[in-house]
């Protein structure tokens, strides 16, 4: 019996003595792991109205101009870019929503989206932007309630935004 429990304290010694070995080892080699703001520190973030969305109008400003140093035009075929204006603007913005074109693509090669679908593409999303059939208000997802979403402030600029999910590429408004 002594010996059954000796051996028992020597193990549960020697697993102790090897997990703070590991530890110690770890900590040695390994970078530290970034702590996260605790969910209390966020809340009172965002109770405060700061956060991940303090953007001023001069950054916006920077932004904008950072991207004109560009040759301009339609972006090019077999881009993520092209690929997502076609998907979500070339077709029919109709009363009862889009209707996504089902016709064959122009390419080359036929069927393939090409130059001739970005131009329609492009054309279409610029005639959203400027009147819009659907989106009056901005917000956080799909489903949310529309006292959350913020409404446009006139100021000129639209913002685009895609994500991708387990279906695929998602874009909105």
């Amino acid at each position: 019996m002594v010996r059954t429990s000796n051996r028992l304290l020597v193990s549960s010694i020697l697993c102790v003595g090897a997990f703070v070995l590991t530890r110690f080892a770890l900590e040695a080699f390994v970078a530290p792991r970034t702590t996260t703001p605790s969910l209390q520190s966020k809340l009172q973030l965002k109770a405060r109205g700061g956060g991940e969305y303090d953007i001023s109008d001069a950054d916006i400003q920077n932004f904008y101009n950072s991207l004109l140093t560009g040759a301009g035009g339609d972006p090019p075929k077999g881009t993520v870019l092209s690929e997502l204006i076609v998907k979500f603007f070339h077709g029919d913005f109709t009363p009862q929503g889009f209707k996504r074109y089902s016709g064959l693509w122009k390419g080359p090669p036929p069927g393939n989206i090409g130059k001739k679908d970005i131009a329609v593409g492009v054309a279409k999303l610029k005639e959203q932007m400027a009147n819009p059939m659907f989106v009056t208000k901005g917000g956080v997802g799909y489903g949310v309630d529309e006292t959350q979403k913020v409404e446009d402030d006139g100021k000129g600029w639209v913002w685009l935004l895609a994500g991708m999910r387990p279906g695929g590429p998602a874009g909105g408004v």
